[in-house]
């Protein structure tokens, strides 16, 4: 079999053979990638010239192509998956802006808990970071629950700036 023996096949078949699997396929994309695995293993073949109906055996060689695709894409799946290569993934993390404001504010609580009396601080502490109740705090502390609450709602007052 000579190239242009060859080539003068492929380019009497190509047409034919795109419109032949994309009737099986659907898909003009797919239907090109099928033509030129054909043409792929008919050309390592080498021997397709020699046969006595070589039109024949090349578009039965394209069924049995058609049929192979189809069952590994049966197998994979492939139409249950999503193409996930265009979507933009949402970033969660704050942006630069969003770091800077969180940092002053954090900064602005800190300081107003350090202007606290130390015994409201504590207070603050113990309800807001160890997660006590107002019992709990009173009796740890040695006060009664009425003047927790009144530390808390002074140190919120602070917090908040409206002392």
């Amino acid at each position: 079999m000579t190239a242009n023996d060859f080539d003068a096949l492929s380019r009497r078949l190509r047409s034919p053979l795109l419109k032949f699997f994309q009737r099986r396929t659907r898909s003009h994309a797919d239907s090109e990638d099928l033509v030129q695995d054909l043409f792929a293993r008919l050309l390592r073949r080498g021997d397709v010239l020699t046969l006595e109906n070589p039109d024949s055996y090349v578009f039965q060689a394209a069924a049995n192509l058609s049929r192979d695709r189809t069952r590994r894409d049966v197998a994979r799946s492939t139409d249950r998956h999503d193409d996930v290569t265009d979507l933009e993934l949402a970033n969660e993390a704050p942006g630069p802006e969003q770091t800077l404001a969180s940092r002053q504010q954090l900064g602005q609580v800190l300081a107003a808990l350090d202007a606290l009396p130390p015994r409201t601080r504590s207070v603050v502490m113990l309800r807001r970071f160890e997660d006590l109740s107002y019992a709990q705090i009173a009796a740890r502390l040695g006060i009664s629950v009425s003047a927790v609450e009144k530390h808390v709602g002074r140190a919120m007052d602070a917090l908040r700036g409206e002392d």
